[in-house]
């Protein structure tokens, strides 16, 4: 039996950005995994700032910020191939709420710590949020094109990352009058908001589109299942050069966010007040990045699109790195947003068209692995080398190294860009 798959748009023209944005909110699964996308990532800010505030007042030992740190990377890094093989195996719509719901228990567990005695708890609870969202965010990204056309993906996707970014803004506003007024607050808010996102995603309708011949495949163990979409990797050229320029950009783009505070305070004097106007002024670059994301794709190809914006990434980095006032500041870390949102956006949109649907999961796990083994390895590296060499010296390196990878994707994501392509006049075909 033929099973049923969703209608795929495609014209000769991509949609613009307001009818792109117009259609996608129009589309009752995608405006409610958005809004639940969106809630739950301000909840996380406003569990962040009050772990922070906790940590602060229970300990001044530099190791108590970084055990935390750490017990969010291993789980993600040992296990988030696994989760992208059940994204792959089980129903991705119960993945999703199963993991929310088990998230809002975890963070109920951060009230029992009162004690320097008692951070333990707070390692084990960021080692269990992180070990339930390697299962949740592939199940998530390979939801996306089964809910949303393939013409109106790559908007999609960008819509995807300017929620987080959106939180970014909105979520420590909230966080800094939930911790003044009573720090708990915080804590029972993140995890009131997962319970929602997870009603939210069950009056979600998924199509399951994974083939018949999937089902009969069950009996394959763990292992096997992540030696086959390793495999399908490695035998796609075209994805194996996607998922290279993702880990090198996050590489580059990944040095700055730890040094970006002690540089702007040697370099302009600038406090926290600051320091927060300029990350909310990088969330909305990123917003903006998001709308226009499906006018600059009527324009130009998506490999040019990644390339071009990465190098325009590159250098604003290395323009915030010497910028001589604070408004230069602003204004590059503007840029930075827009131009990061939209070369994500459009390098997830490539890596979901390639993957057909009963490997995406494992797919788009590889894609979270990479990212955030790649963004560990740029924090650790540049903490290392910013006291040898100067923050400014490493601002400039990730600059060069996020530019000349958008020049390397240009060439390189062509035929990925052109099989996606003809994915879509496929998809219209059929």
């Amino acid at each position: 039996m033929k099973q049923q798959v969703p209608t795929l748009v495609c014209s000769s023209r991509p949609p613009s950005r307001q009818q792109a944005v117009h259609a996608l909110f129009h589309n009752r699964e995608f405006k409610l995994l958005w809004f639940g996308q969106l809630l739950s990532q301000i909840g996380d800010q406003c569990l962040l700032i009050a772990a922070i505030t906790l940590i602060s007042s229970l300990s001044q030992s530099p190791m108590a910020m970084l055990i935390p740190a750490v017990s969010l990377a291993i789980p993600q890094i040992a296990f988030g191939l696994v989760g992208g093989v059940m994204a792959d195996r089980w129903n991705r719509k119960l993945v999703m709420i199963g993991s929310d719901v088990l998230r809002g228990l975890i963070v109920l567990s951060v009230l029992f710590v009162r004690s320097p005695g008692q951070l333990w708890i707070l390692c084990l609870a960021a080692a269990g949020l992180a070990l339930v969202g390697v299962f949740f965010y592939p199940a998530r990204n390979a939801v996306i094109p089964n809910i949303v056309p393939l013409g109106m993906l790559l908007a999609a996707n960008s819509l995807i990352q300017g929620s987080y970014v959106i939180a970014l803004i909105v979520g420590p506003a909230i966080a800094g009058a939930a911790v003044e007024l009573w720090a708990p607050s915080a804590i029972l808010f993140d995890s009131a908001t997962f319970f929602v996102s997870a009603l939210v995603i069950a009056f979600m309708h998924v199509p399951r589109t994974m083939p018949v011949e999937r089902d009969a495949a069950s009996e394959n163990s763990v292992w096997q299942d992540m030696k086959a979409g390793l495999d399908f990797i490695r035998h796609s050229r075209a994805l194996r050069r996607v998922l290279i320029i993702t880990a090198i950009a996050t590489l580059g783009i990944g040095a700055i966010v730890l040094l970006a505070i002690p540089h702007l305070k040697e370099q302009l004097g600038a406090g926290g007040l600051e320091y927060g106007i300029a990350m909310s002024t990088l969330g909305i670059g990123s917003v903006l990045g998001g709308l226009m994301v499906s006018r600059l794709s009527r324009r130009v190809s998506t490999s040019t699109t990644v390339g071009g914006m990465l190098v325009l990434a590159g250098a604003a980095i290395v323009i915030f790195a010497f910028a001589p006032t604070y408004a230069v500041v602003l204004i590059s870390l503007a840029a930075i947003g827009l131009c990061v949102v939209m070369a994500r956006g459009a390098l997830d949109t490539i890596s979901q068209a390639l993957a057909p649907d009963a490997v995406r999961g494992r797919v788009q796990a590889a894609v979270n692995l990479l990212v955030v083994t790649a963004t560990a390895v740029a924090e650790c590296a540049s903490a290392l080398l910013g006291s040898l060499i100067g923050v400014q010296a490493v601002f400039v390196a990730a600059g060069i190294v996020t530019a000349l990878t958008g020049v390397a994707a240009v060439f390189a994501l062509r035929t990925a860009a052109r099989l996606v392509s003809t994915r879509l006049v496929i998809g219209e075909a059929t």
